[in-house]
C-alpha cells in the first residue's frame, strides 16, 4: 500500500514532488529514471509484507526488462508464486510486488484476472518501450494520469498531478458544481476536479505504446454469472465460505493489523471472522491481530460505541474507542487537505481521526465491513426501485413483504423509515405504469434519466436489470461505493494505515451479484442471506437487528455549536459569496434562518460549498 507516480515521454526533468505522497508512504522513497531520460518512475512505500529493502520500490525485474511501481496488495500471491515458479520464474523478494512482473510476462494482461486484491500499478516494459497501467476491478485503490500530445503523466492522488501542472491545471466546473450541490455520482465517471486529470476507471487498463494511449476495459461486473444453491440456508452456507476465505487471505501481513468496528452487522462480522479460532491460522497471518476500533459521538444519536463495545467483548477483540469531537479550525483544514479534492459531506472528518487514531496505536492494517448495503438493498433508498417491480410484475404478496422490511429499518430525527417507505410506495402507484421501466434507470436523487446519463458512467447500467437491480448496479459501481472507497482511501492513507475490505473480494461479490432478490431483501430483512450465514457467529442482537444508523459526522449539533462561527465567517467571505458554483448569498441566508430552528433538515447543504472554500484555501497554504 503505497503512493505511485510517474511521467513518461513529458518533461521528465520536472519530475513530481512525490514527498507530496509521504503520508501514502512513510517507509521508504525510490525513483528510477529511464536511460534515455524519457522516463520517470517515483514511490512511496508503507511497508507491510517483507519488511526489508528487498520489497523497496520502484522494482527493476527480470533481469531489467520491468520496472514496477505498486500500490496495493495482491492477497492471492502465495499462491500465484507458486504457480509461476513452476514456469520457471524465481523471486528474490518475499513481496507480492515481484508477482507482478512475472505474472505480466506470463500471462500478459490476462494476469489481472488471476489477481485477487485491490491495486493501481504501472508497469514499464523496458524491451518494448511500453508502458502498462491498471486498476483493480472495483476501484479500491485510485489512479489519475494526465494526457497529452508530449506525453503522460500519473499518480496516486490528483493533488500530485495538480501541483505538477501548476499554472496549467483547469478546475472541471461541471464536476465541481455537482460537488458543492451535494452530489458524488461523479466518482463513477472517470472525471476529477480537474479538467485535464482524468480517473483510469475501475477494470480497466492503459497502455501508452508509440506515443499513443489506449484504454481497455477488462473487467465487467455484469458479465459474470455464478451458479448458487435455490435454498437460502445452502446460499448462506457458500457465502459464509467466502467470507471466511476471504478474510483468511486478507490477513496476510507482516505488521499488525486490526478491524474497524461500529456496532452494526457489516463489520461485527468481519470482527466476529477474524477473532475465531479456525480463521486465525495459516501462512503470514500474523499473531497479534485481535484489536478492534470504534469511532464514538457521545451525547449524539449517532453514537454506537456502547454496541460496539459489547460485540467487541462478545467476539474476544481489545476493544479501542476515539471519541470525535467537533474540530478546531487547524485540525480540520489538515483533514481537508489530505482528502485530495472538495468533499459532498463531512464524514470524511471522522473517519480521517479514526484513522489516525489507529496508526498511533502502532497498527499499520485493518479489514472493514464496507460493501454489503450496496450489493444486498441495506439502504432505505432501494425500496423505491424495489416497489416498482413488484407493482410492475403484481407481486402483492412481495410488495408487503417489502414495505414493512424497508418500514421497519429505524426512526430519527434524520430520517423517518415509516414515513420515507410509505411515500415512496405512493409515489410509485401514483406514477404511470408505462414509465415505470423507463424511470427505474434514474439512479441519481433529483436527476432525470436523461441527465444522470449525461455524466457519462464508465460502468453504464446494463438495459436488461430489473429497477431493484439496476439500483444495487448503479450504488456498487457508480456512485455510493466510488465514494465510499474514495474516502477511505484518502482518510486511511493520509496516516500510512492499510484498509482492508473482504466484502469486496471479487467472488464474493459475483456470488451476491448471482442471487435471487428475494435472497437479498425478504422475510422482513435487507441484507437476509448475509444475516442467515452469520448465525451463531454474530450474536443475534446484532445479527437482527434491523435499525441503520447512517455513517456521518453530528452537524447538527456541530454547525450550529462548535464550527458555528467558522461556517459563518467562511460563508461571509467573498471567496464564498462570489464561488461561481453555488449562490453563496442564498446559502448565507438560508444558513442564519437554519440556526434558529436546528434540524436535519437542509443540514446537509451547507457543508459542500464550505468545504469548498476551505479546500480552496488548503490549496493555497501548499502553493499548489
Amino acid at each position: 500500500m503505497c503512493g505511485i507516480a510517474g511521467l513518461v515521454g513529458t518533461d521528465v526533468e520536472r519530475k513530481f514532488p512525490i514527498s507530496s505522497l509521504k503520508h501514502r508512504g512513510p517507509d521508504a522513497e525510490g525513483e528510477w529514471i529511464s536511460a534515455d531520460g524519457r522516463v520517470w518512475l517515483g514511490h512511496r512505500r508503507l511497508s507491510v509484507l517483507d519488511l526489508s529493502v528487498s520489497g523497496n520500490q520502484p522494482m527493476v525485474c527480470l533481469n531489467g526488462r520491468y520496472v514496477v511501481v505498486f500500490n496495493g496488495e495482491i492477497y492471492n500471491f502465495i499462491e500465484l508464486r507458486e504457480e509461476l515458479k513452476k514456469s520457471g520464474y524465481v523471486f528474490t523478494s518475499d513481496t507480492d510486488t515481484e508477482l507482478i512482473p512475472a505474472a505480466y510476462d506470463c500471462w500478459g494482461a490476462d494476469c489481472l484476472t488471476r489477481f485477487n486484491g485491490m491495486w493501481a500499478f504501472a508497469l514499464w516494459d523496458v524491451s518494448r518501450q511500453e508502458l502498462f497501467l491498471a486498476r483493480d476491478r472495483f476501484g479500491k485503490k485510485p489512479l489519475y494520469y494526465s494526457a497529452s500530445k508530449h506525453g503522460l503523466a500519473f499518480a496516486s492522488e490528483v493533488q500530485a498531478i495538480h501541483r505538477w501542472l501548476g499554472n496549467k491545471a483547469e478546475l472541471d466546473d461541471e464536476v465541481l458544481r455537482s460537488i458543492c450541490s451535494g452530489e458524488f455520482a461523479w466518482h463513477g465517471t472517470g472525471r476529477s476536479y480537474l479538467r485535464n486529470v482524468a480517473t483510469l476507471p475501475a477494470g480497466h487498463w492503459l497502455m501508452r505504446r508509440h506515443g499513443k494511449c489506449t484504454i481497455q476495459r477488462w473487467y465487467s461486473l455484469e458479465n459474470v454469472a455464478v451458479t448458487t444453491p435455490k435454498a437460502l440456508g445452502a446460499q448462506a452456507d457458500q457465502l459464509l465460505a467466502l467470507i471466511k476465505d476471504s478474510c483468511r487471505i486478507r490477513m496476510r501481513s507482516d505488521v499488525p493489523l486490526a478491524t474497524c468496528l461500529s456496532g452494526g452487522l457489516d463489520s461485527g462480522t468481519i470482527a466476529a471472522i477474524i477473532h475465531s479460532p479456525d480463521i486465525a491460522s495459516g501462512a503470514r497471518i500474523p499473531p497479534d491481530h485481535h484489536q478492534a476500533f470504534c469511532i464514538g459521538f457521545p451525547g449524539t444519536m449517532l453514537d454506537e460505541a456502547d454496541a460496539a463495545a459489547r460485540l467487541a467483548n462478545q467476539v474476544g477483540a481489545e476493544f479501542h474507542l476515539q471519541a470525535i469531537d467537533a474540530p478546531d479550525p487547524g485540525k480540520l483544514l489538515d483533514s481537508i487537505a489530505a482528502c485530495d479534492g472538495p468533499m459532498h459531506s463531512m464524514a470524511f472528518y471522522p473517519i480521517w481521526r479514526l484513522y489516525g487514531f489507529i496508526r498511533s496505536c502502532g497498527v499499520k492494517v485493518t479489514l472493514d465491513g464496507q460493501g454489503p448495503d450496496e450489493m444486498m438493498g441495506g439502504y432505505l433508498y432501494n425500496a423505491e426501485f424495489a416497489f416498482r417491480d413488484a407493482l410492475w410484475s403484481g407481486h402483492l404478496l412481495r410488495l408487503r413483504d417489502l414495505y414493512s422490511t424497508y418500514g421497519n429499518l429505524g426512526e430519527s430525527e434524520f430520517l423517518s423509515s415509516r414515513r420515507f417507505t410509505r411515500a415512496a410506495l405512493f409515489g410509485e402507484v401514483k406514477r404511470p405504469i408505462g414509465r415505470l421501466r423507463s424511470k427505474a434507470r434514474s439512479m441519481l436523487v433529483g436527476k432525470s434519466e436523461h441527465e444522470a446519463l449525461e455524466l457519462g458512467f464508465s460502468h453504464p447500467i446494463p438495459k436488461h436489470l430489473s429497477a431493484f437491480r439496476a439500483g444495487l448496479y448503479a450504488a456498487f459501481s457508480q456512485n455510493t461505493l466510488p465514494t465510499i472507497l474514495q474516502q477511505y482511501d484518502r482518510c486511511s492513507m493520509a496516516h500510512g494505515v492499510e484498509c482492508r475490505m473482504p466484502f469486496l473480494d471479487h467472488r464474493l461479490v459475483e456470488y451476491v451479484f448471482s442471487l435471487p432478490e428475494t435472497s437479498l431483501v425478504g422475510a422482513g430483512y435487507t441484507k437476509r442471506v448475509l444475516r442467515e450465514a452469520v448465525r451463531g457467529i454474530v450474536p443475534d442482537r446484532t445479527r437482527l437487528n434491523r435499525h441503520k444508523v447512517g455513517f456521518n459526522s453530528p452537524i447538527v449539533e456541530w454547525f450550529s455549536g462548535p464550527l458555528r462561527e467558522l461556517i459563518i465567517d467562511t460563508m461571509r467571505s467573498s471567496a464564498f459569496r462570489e464561488a461561481p458554483y453555488f449562490d453563496g448569498v442564498r446559502l448565507c441566508r438560508a444558513f442564519d434562518s437554519w440556526l434558529r430552528a436546528p434540524s436535519w433538515h437542509r443540514a446537509w447543504a451547507f457543508w459542500p460549498p464550505v468545504h469548498y472554500v476551505l479546500w480552496q484555501r488548503s490549496l493555497a497554504t501548499c502553493g499548489t
